[in-house]
């Protein structure tokens, strides 16, 4: 939906351009307010974040990055030309990664990019007891924020500060697994983050990477922007790694989901194609091979 609002906006202003036409504006005008009410009515008619979770965005909201720039405190300027940069996932999407949790019952949750916590403690919230949320942030000011307010709450929280890449290949010597792990960092760096993450046994045999911005405002589908052909490079290794299955969601701003296939359960292509044209060949009765279900049985980058 961003996407096409996007696309609808940027007709809209070619048209105000423009004598006449005024059935067609007023067409997409219409389109436009039906793009934009349609994540907040979904959001509405689904499992409420708690009051606690909606502060934190309220928080973000109020927050003054380009002040904290410039006296040093943050990294970056997240206010381009005076105007908020809202990284924090949307509403809806904390809502969905509550869902995945609760169904999967994933209590050990990696989160690459916690940005100020909106949605890791909406994840959080979502775990059985005794969970607890690993997240990774480059910014200092964005670690304390969540640790502190994790601490205060005795939420099973903790957000280590330091680069993905270099965080990531520390939690593999480390021998850490994760039920879940949602990834929302750098853009361009997807790709190395899957690697580590496969390469290392970081999620759990059964358990299931999401990764956020695949569609990147459409970028990544017409490879129009550094970042957009990361992310389609990203998605394409994805899709062709036989190891995972994959599905790539059009909502938000794109979601992909990874999970791993148990190689005993995977049929051959020749197996599945005999199948087709002769289904006597199937039988439900033979027991699949034992695996030690590790994503290392298929095979390794």
């Amino acid at each position: 939906m961003q996407v096409v609002a996007g696309q609808i906006q940027d007709a809209l202003k070619l048209l105000e351009k423009k004598p006449g036409c005024k059935d067609v504006r007023e067409k997409l005008k219409g389109t436009m307010d039906l793009v934009r009410k349609v994540q907040p009515y979904t959001v509405s008619r689904s499992t409420p974040l708690s009051e606690f979770v909606q502060k934190i965005m309220d928080q973000i909201r109020e927050m003054n990055f380009e002040a904290l720039h410039e006296k040093g405190k943050v990294r970056y300027n997240y206010a381009k030309d005076g105007e908020f940069l809202n990284m924090a996932s949307f509403p809806g999407q904390v809502q969905f990664l509550q869902f995945l949790i609760r169904k999967t019952n994933a209590r050990n949750i990696l989160e690459i990019g916690s940005y100020m916590g909106f949605a890791t403690f909406g994840m959080a919230e979502a775990m059985p007891p005794g969970g607890m949320v690993t997240g990774i942030d480059i910014e200092p000011m964005f670690c304390d924020f969540v640790n502190e307010l994790a601490n205060e709450r005795g939420i099973g929280v903790v957000v280590i500060y330091g680069d993905a890449l270099v965080v990531l290949r520390k939690m593999a010597e480390e021998g850490n697994r994760y039920d879940l792990i949602y990834m929302d960092c750098v853009k361009h760096e997807y790709h190395e983050y899957y690697k580590i993450i496969m390469k290392n046994n970081l999620l759990a045999p059964d358990g299931m990477i999401v990764c956020d911005n695949t569609l990147l405002s459409g970028t990544s589908l017409h490879r129009s922007t550094s970042s957009g052909r990361s992310l389609d490079d990203f998605c394409q290794l994805v899709q062709k790694d036989d190891r995972v299955t994959s599905v790539m969601l059009p909502c938000f701003d794109g979601v992909m989901l990874i999970q791993n296939v148990v190689c005993g359960e995977c049929p051959s292509p020749q197996t599945v194609e005999s199948a087709i044209g002769n289904p006597k060949l199937v039988s439900i009765e033979e027991e699949p091979k034992e695996s030690d279900n590790t994503v290392e049985d298929c095979t390794s980058l």
